[in-house]
């Protein structure tokens, strides 16, 4: 009753993060591929700025022009200068700000450390079964000082509190790329990730944007990345268990007994999209021949990314 999609064996650390968050939700984004229709501004103003920030890096923080330019020519594609006003503080004036700041107070990142690779994509190994986990790192860089490795991964966001810094340590995320400069380079060589966060603020009344940095290196030791495996090959298995509980349920049932609900996560954040379908529908089932109305469906598909440097990772 539910086609099956190529995209539904496609797992990285985003998918796992629903995963996370709540079951039901994972069966609503990824097996029904339902996603909000309105634009993700946020998600595409970091893919933008992260291009930006990618040229930086390339070319020598100086080149404000240039990086700019590889904000706006992708942004505009999306976003019109009309729109500019309803997304401020995350608009192109913030970002031109945010550049030149960069060149600015951050003139000996590239003096301190050698760039080795930006944007990389590919896929990563988990287990001796074949499965991977695909990934997108934004960079790989040589500390000078003392040959160490790691990455710097760009983040934007609104402010900075204890919560943004603290998340970073235990993601999925953190691990999965940690674990790919495993793949890449000796364990004793890597140090990890550092999250490097640009907070875009603007005060109204005084027509001024605040610009701020914020570095959080969530370095992880082999032992802290031995559990960060065996919680991602659970989560997998977990996945698996449930997309087979979910092929023995029919649209008849009075409750779909798969992919459960996590009840304490409806509400945090801006509230979940589909809280109201959960309330309102036992069985999921018999309502999924389309998606409701403010909703499309688009399957998220991270083997699909575009980005400078394709790798598929083995064990080291």
């Amino acid at each position: 009753m539910i086609s099956e999609q190529p995209t539904w064996k496609i797992k990285d650390s985003s998918k796992l993060d629903t995963w996370l968050d709540c079951h039901r939700k994972y069966f609503f984004e990824h097996m029904l591929g339902w996603r909000i229709a309105q634009p993700a501004h946020d998600l595409y103003f970091g893919e933008c700025f992260h291009r930006a920030r990618e040229h930086q890096l390339l070319y020598g923080y100086s080149d404000i022009s240039g990086a700019y330019s590889a904000f706006i020519t992708h942004y505009r594609k999306e976003f019109d200068p009309a729109s500019d006003d309803i997304y401020r503080p995350k608009d192109p004036v913030a970002v031109m700000l945010a550049l030149q700041k960069f060149a600015d107070e951050r003139q000996s990142d590239l003096q301190e450390n050698e760039l080795l690779y930006t944007e990389i994509s590919g896929t990563v190994p988990v287990d001796m079964e074949g499965r991977v986990l695909h990934y997108r790192m934004d960079s790989v860089l040589r500390r000078k000082s003392d040959d160490k490795i790691f990455s710097w991964d760009h983040k934007s966001a609104k402010n900075f509190n204890r919560q943004w810094s603290e998340k970073f340590f235990l993601s999925v995320q953190n691990g999965t790329y940690t674990h790919c400069l495993y793949c890449m380079y000796p364990v004793e060589q890597v140090i990890g990730i550092e999250f490097c966060g640009t907070s875009f603020a603007y005060a109204k009344r005084a027509a001024n944007y605040t610009i701020d940095f914020k570095r959080v290196p969530a370095w992880k030791t082999p032992d802290q990345m031995n559990v960060w495996l065996w919680n991602v090959i659970d989560m997998l298995d977990e996945i698996e268990r449930e997309t087979d509980r979910l092929s023995h349920c029919k649209e008849t049932d009075p409750v779909m007994m798969s992919f459960p609900m996590n009840t304490n996560n409806c509400s945090k954040y801006y509230g979940c999209a589909f809280h109201d379908y959960c309330m309102c529908w036992s069985n999921p089932l018999q309502f999924c021949h389309e998606p409701p109305l403010g909703f499309k469906t688009e399957f998220w598909d991270p083997s699909a990314m575009k980005t400078t440097n394709k790798m598929n990772l083995e064990w080291r």
